[in-house]
């Protein structure tokens, strides 16, 4: 692996308080990550006085043995072409990345790292452990945006922000929680703890007739809330979509929610893994800011 380092921040005395660290992975090969997610990144990290760390990953393709590539079109080539359009596409999405933080105050750092191709997804969530949280992107018809988020969801050890396809709107007013009294949903409320605590109102969201709850679950959670100082409250819904994926986000969007928070699940960490419903429907189509931790 090859790294090459560039800090875009300018110099700034060490405050006492703890500055976020967030991370934006940005793929260049085979698709590129869009100017969305970077105009987004920036937006939330600026909401947020957090430092962006944007990681252009550009690929090293495996050249053929020359007994093989003969059989083929010209591969050489052809890697090459691909080699250099991930290069280029990483210089891109850093000078876009460098000019909307600049323009928006942020302060940013940029790097580059160089890795195989089949390994992409994986440095991705390995560059990922280094930082509080990770901004991704998931959009329905470009499949590697799902498989980097998969994989930095359920390898890195953090949560991350899941970004639809649109602009986000305003910083988090209303944060709405998907609470099922498991260990995902408790360790995704922890991760989200300096949300909720900024956040104007919080709701406790309990969704019946998908599995058995236990009653007072999701009034607890938001008793414990309130009395830790947060305008908590709970709510329950009736599953009614055919994904509880859907029903979760339209639920939370009808509650006008801003970000909703929800525990990734999963077994099996193999690249065919089997996602939990919710899990699966919301990387499929996620309708608003999701955050997940695994």
């Amino acid at each position: 692996m090859e790294i090459d380092d560039c800090n875009r921040g300018g110099p700034r005395e060490m405050e006492q308080d703890m500055t976020a660290q967030y991370f934006l992975p940005l793929a260049t090969y085979p698709d590129s990550s869009s100017g969305l997610i970077i105009s987004n990144a920036v937006t939330f990290a600026g909401y947020y006085s957090a430092h962006l760390h944007a990681c252009a990953l550009t690929v090293a393709i495996p050249h053929i043995p020359n007994a093989w590539s003969s059989l083929l079109l010209d591969t050489p080539k052809m890697i090459e072409h691909a080699e250099i359009l991930s290069r280029d596409r990483a210089a891109t999405l850093v000078s876009a990345a460098t000019n909307l933080a600049a323009s928006a105050e942020v302060e940013l750092s940029c790097r580059t790292v160089k890795t195989a191709l089949p390994l992409l997804h994986d440095t991705a969530a390995t560059e990922a452990r280094f930082f509080d949280l990770a901004i991704l992107e998931c959009i329905a018809d470009v499949p590697d945006t799902r498989i980097v988020a998969e994989a930095v969801i359920f390898g890195s050890g953090r949560p991350a922000i899941i970004f639809p396809k649109k602009t986000l709107a305003g910083p988090i007013d209303h944060l709405v929680i998907a609470w099922d009294g498991s260990r995902a949903a408790a360790r995704a409320v922890n991760d989200a703890n300096p949300f909720i605590h900024k956040a104007k109102r919080v709701s406790v969201l309990s969704l019946t007739g998908e599995k058995p709850l236990p009653e007072p679950s999701g009034v607890h959670l938001a008793e414990i809330l309130v009395s830790s100082g947060v305008n908590a409250s709970s709510t329950a819904a009736r599953f009614t979509s055919s994904s509880i994926g859907l029903s979760i986000q339209r639920t939370a969007l009808e509650l006008g929610a801003d970000l909703l928070v929800m525990g990734g699940f999963g077994h099996s960490r193999l690249r065919d893994f089997v996602l939990g419903g919710a899990t699966d429907g919301v990387l499929h189509e996620p309708l608003l800011p999701v955050l997940m931790s695994h």
